[in-house]
């Protein structure tokens, strides 16, 4: 199956909370975040107005600091989407949030690609350092799937952040997505390997991505 990343408007949000609506059905709502985005009562209105700040309309002031994505098929059709923020006063991004019915084995292309073509994006633009949170009970999970970018990328693990806690560093919180967890989550860190310091792969049969293409 062929896929490809588009970048979502304000005009896309009603497909986004239609995907998302999907996702929360299939999935046990228990591992999903708290909503804390805003004070609306229903899930309807919290969704609304937690996705609707990553599809901001282009006359908003810095719109484009959270972007939402899809990865879509040859029909348009969504397989997954990711929410990412930036930060003014860092060359720095974030996943914020993905959202996949897939599952397993058939989860894993499909977060790598979507990896690979926001780093893409960004080094374009001179963004060379993100972040990315997990559940930290799936850490080897997260470390194969990022096998491939381990190559191009150093990382470590920033921080844990504990169950249904907040960060007390706004910072943290807001790359957490300003919401609140139901398990422990870690905040790992890449930062892009400049060519004089690309190290011997140290075993192992990983591809660097530039060479993939």
């Amino acid at each position: 199956m062929s896929y490809s990343l588009i970048e979502l408007g304000s005009d896309d949000l009603p497909n986004l909370l239609n995907f998302a609506e999907q996702v929360y059905q299939d999935k046990t709502l228990e591992k999903y975040p708290e909503f804390r985005f805003s004070t609306d009562v229903d899930d309807a209105g919290k969704r609304k107005k937690f996705f609707g700040a990553f599809v901001l309309p282009e006359h908003f002031a810095n719109y484009n600091i959270r972007q939402a994505f899809a990865l879509v098929d040859e029909n348009g059709n969504y397989l997954a989407a990711a929410g990412v923020t930036r930060f003014e006063h860092w060359p720095s991004w974030a996943v914020s949030w993905l959202l996949s019915p897939a599952a397993g084995a058939k989860f894993i292309p499909l977060f790598r690609t979507i990896i690979q073509e926001l780093c893409k994006r960004h080094e374009a633009i001179g963004f060379n350092e993100f972040f990315v949170t997990y559940p930290s009970s799936r850490e080897a999970a997260y470390s194969k799937i990022m096998l491939p970018f381990r190559e191009k990328y150093y990382t470590f693990v920033e921080c844990s952040v504990a169950a249904k806690q907040r960060s007390p560093y706004s910072f943290i919180f807001s790359l957490m997505g300003q919401t609140l967890h139901p398990h422990e989550m870690n905040l790992r860190r890449y930062i892009l390997r400049r060519a004089n310091t690309e190290p011997a792969s140290s075993g192992g049969t990983a591809t660097r991505l530039y060479e993939q293409q």
